[in-house]
């Protein structure tokens, strides 16, 4: 605290009186300041406080709303109502806390200033004119003449009133200063603490009344942690749901099961495709069903049912042979005929038995007038009473095998794939395209949080998948990959992933093994090329794959004995050191010093002969005969300080082999790396050259980009039309690459299509180009899709099945 004004120095007016003077009214005016600043924050806390009050209030409403909603669930609803009022509580508490904070801050404050401070100012204006006319007398009585004894006495006179008179003044106004300068401490502190005392009640309100109600919120997480763990239970019957769609599958398949709905008299529904009367004969998806003698249906969001046919009794059906589209079966009445198309054969079937059935039975309960049930009853129980139903050799309908069955047994036959390549799971129903593994639920749900440039997901079973897909999961497997991202596992950065582990443990695992790839082996370097047994490495050069016969098609139905199972493993990237005894040699064929021995080899076991299997992994367009190549005449040796990874992938593209591709992008090459010694190419025009459809499927998975130009302004699209690999303009086209790149001649691909004479590229061009337009200019309905897709689905199966049926020579 600052010294106070002494009274004697104030009577003598002295300069340490004014000097202390100057140094208490500052001391007052900043006291002022800060006090106003208070009374301002004060203010805005408890504006805000309103805010935050109103805030509170219309989250308590919002609560008791929610319990509104819970008015059936008796547990939820008493539960949030408690809360609400406890809440409310709180929020009565809250506001008294805000008006004692407006009472003994900003009223006692405000008080101090305008009453304490206010006196010492007015105090101040009297002395300063006091002091005024206190020296305009003392300058008036040094200047009262000799001469005038009159003027002398009066000035005299007129001094010492004004001395008394400032005297008194300035003793007041000393006082004044004194007092305020005494009384703001205690002031001060009063106001501070009548507000704590009221923060002290608020908080000890609010612990009194969760401690009442501390209990009830015991009893509360109890209840939950019950619920939790009856819905964990719940959630892993409810895991098994994917069997579902293969019961489905299995039910819709049956030939019996229509006879069986109907002895059961169950409502058949389900969606079917309608050719609509208008002029365009356009098909449109419904949901159809037989009600009461009526068959009725309507669309997915409506609720309303449009009745197709009144009375069964009239109508007939029988299965249509001469349309395109398959599965389709007409129901005829006398007045008009309805044009149906189910899903599959299955399907058709069904339905055609369950509406002729209906005949029957509306005829039945027309003649008997008996009750619906017990006509089911006796109709069941008739011997051929299924011999009219369906007319034709369809109703003899044999169950066959769905493409999601092959596809997840063509995967399972891949070593390591009948379970998760993460965890070990058994059966796995979903798959890491870009990776090439299978995953079961649980590790499909942490791949997904990691993104798509990392792993991209689909179902094994519900999605559906292009072959060019099939092949690069084929070209792969959980064992290839895993001797890639697992070459080196140390257990004490992540504790290995199992089947029953908790989810923090799986999580860990998965981004240890793809994010931070802690378990890929090190490339052997300048500075680290030698082999385990310490001797040195020369020369490097990944193996080409061998071409093989194409593969057949996954629609037909073949069997495979266990010799033509497929050997994944053989594609396996594999380091093979061999160096000479004596660890010396002269020049050989690769340009490297040193023995022909002394070298590392990317890939070596797709040497071993696999001609005879009866799935390829590659169908190359280049050629469809079987070889194997020789690999001194095929194999390009480069110097060790060369292996990086993106040379790798390079050479890994050039030889279209897939593991030793994934090993590259395991080590972090760029699937967009221009290679500026080779014309400016980049991995993925280099796969196009080989006329692989895998090599270029598994590099767009992982990125790579179909607008990346070489040195002569060519993309992939421009070397695929130039080298007439019809299967990869349709990947390309399919995955949208653009038709109006320009390469450093003005040519674009279709313009070199023409030039070329490739009548399969130049259909596939311009129906890509006329698709594009008809989306550009939203023609209604867009009938050019289901042709593009019809087109370009033939193009995409014949060259990953057939591939010699599109080589133009």
């Amino acid at each position: 605290m600052k010294p106070t004004v002494d009274f004697n120095e104030c009577l003598k007016d002295s300069p340490k009186f004014r000097a202390s003077l100057e140094e208490a009214e500052a001391d007052i005016e900043m006291l002022e300041a800060k006090l106003e600043k208070m009374v301002k924050l004060c203010s805005i806390m408890i504006d805000t406080g309103k805010h935050f009050s109103l805030a509170t209030k219309g989250f308590i409403t919002g609560m008791d709303d929610l319990a509104k909603y819970f008015s059936s669930d008796n547990l939820v609803k008493e539960c949030l109502k408690k809360f609400s009022d406890a809440l409310n509580e709180i929020q009565r508490y809250y506001n008294i806390l805000m008006d004692q904070a407006h009472r003994s801050v900003c009223k006692n404050l405000n008080t101090f200033i305008k009453t304490d401070i206010k006196k010492v100012k007015e105090a101040k204006r009297h002395f300063e004119k006091i002091s005024d006319e206190m020296d305009n007398a003392l300058t008036r009585n040094s200047q009262a003449p000799k001469s005038k004894p009159s003027e002398c006495e009066e000035a005299n006179n007129h001094l010492t009133v004004m001395r008394k008179c400032f005297s008194h003044t300035s003793l007041d106004y000393v006082f004044q200063i004194n007092v305020l300068l005494s009384k703001k401490r205690f002031d001060v502190l009063d106001t501070m603490l009548s507000f704590m005392h009221a923060q002290n009640t608020y908080f000890h309100q609010g612990d009194d009344l969760f401690g009442d109600l501390d209990p009830y919120m015991k009893s509360v997480a109890a209840e939950v942690e019950d619920l939790s763990a009856k819905a964990a239970v719940e959630r892993k019957e409810m895991e098994e749901r994917h069997t579902l769609v293969q019961k489905r599958e299995m039910t819709i398949s049956s030939p019996v099961q229509p006879q069986k709905q109907a002895e059961d008299k169950a409502r058949i529904e389900g969606y079917l495709f309608k050719r609509t009367s208008n002029a365009f004969k356009s098909w449109v998806r419904r949901w159809f069903s037989i009600q009461e003698r009526k068959l009725v249906y309507r669309k997915r969001t409506k609720d309303t049912w449009t009745v197709m046919e009144e009375d069964l009794r009239l109508c007939t059906v029988k299965p249509v042979y001469d349309l395109d589209r398959r599965f389709c079966f007409e129901v005829l009445s006398p007045a008009r005929s309805h044009m149906l198309q189910a899903d599959s054969e299955a399907e058709c079937q069904m339905w055609m038995t369950a509406i002729q059935d209906g005949v029957n039975r509306a005829y039945r309960e027309t003649l008997s007038g008996q009750d619906t049930e017990e006509e089911a009853a006796n109709d069941s129980s008739q011997p051929g009473a299924q011999a009219d139903s369906v007319q034709g050799d369809n109703s003899t309908l044999q169950p066959k095998q769905t493409t999601a069955q092959r596809r997840m047994e063509l995967l399972f036959s891949l070593p390591g794939n009948s379970r998760c390549c993460d965890c070990g799971s058994a059966e796995p129903r979903w798959a890491s395209t870009n990776l090439g593994i299978t995953l079961c639920i649980e590790c499909s749900g942490f791949h997904r949080s990691l993104g798509v440039h990392i792993s991209k997901v689909r179902s094994i079973t519900l999605d559906t998948w292009e072959p060019e897909l099939l092949k690069v999961m084929t070209e792969l497997g959980n064992d290839v990959v895993n001797k890639i991202y697992e070459a080196r596992v140390d257990e004490s950065l992540a504790t290995r992933a199992t089947s029953d582990c908790k989810r923090s443990v799986r999580e860990a695992w998965i981004k240890a093994k793809y994010v931070q790839k802690a378990f890929v082996s090190k490339l052997p370097g300048p500075s680290d090329n030698r082999s385990p047994e310490g001797r040195r490495i020369r020369g490097w050069s990944v193996c080409r794959k061998t071409r093989r016969s194409p593969a057949r098609s996954l629609s037909k139905e073949t069997s495979e004995s266990e010799d033509d199972k497929l050997d994944v493993t053989s594609g396996l990237l594999e380091a093979v050191l061999s160096v000479s005894s004596d660890g010396t040699g002269k020049d050989n064929d690769s340009g490297i010093g040193g023995s022909a021995n002394d070298m590392l080899v990317f890939g070596t076991g797709l040497l071993k002969s696999d001609i005879n299997r009866s799935l390829d992994l590659e169908s190359s367009e280049d050629s469809c005969e079987d070889e194997v190549d020789d690999m001194k005449s095929t194999t390009s040796w480069e110097d060790v300080s060369k292996l990086d990874p993106n040379t790798l992938l390079f050479k890994a593209a050039q030889a279209r082999n897939l593991p030793v591709m994934l090993e590259a992008l395991a080590h972090g090459a760029d699937p967009n790396w221009v290679n500026e010694d080779d014309e400016g190419k980049t991995p993925l025009i280099k796969a196009v050259e080989t006329g692989s459809l895998a090599a270029c499927e598994f590099l767009l998975l992982n990125l790579a980009k179909l607008d990346r130009k070489d040195k002569y302004g060519q993309t992939p699209l421009h070397h695929a039309t130039l080298l007439g690999h019809t299967g990869q303009v349709c990947q390309f086209l399919k995955r949208g690459a653009n038709q109006q790149a320009l390469d450093n001649k003005g040519r674009n691909p279709l313009t070199i299509a023409v030039s070329t004479a490739n009548a399969d590229i130049v259909t596939l061009l311009r129906l890509a180009k006329l698709n594009q337009e008809m989306k550009e200019s939203d023609v209604l309905g867009n009938p050019g899709d289901d042709t593009f897709n019809d087109v370009f689905r033939d193009f995409s199966n014949m060259a990953s099945n057939y591939p010699e049926k599109l080589v133009r020579k």
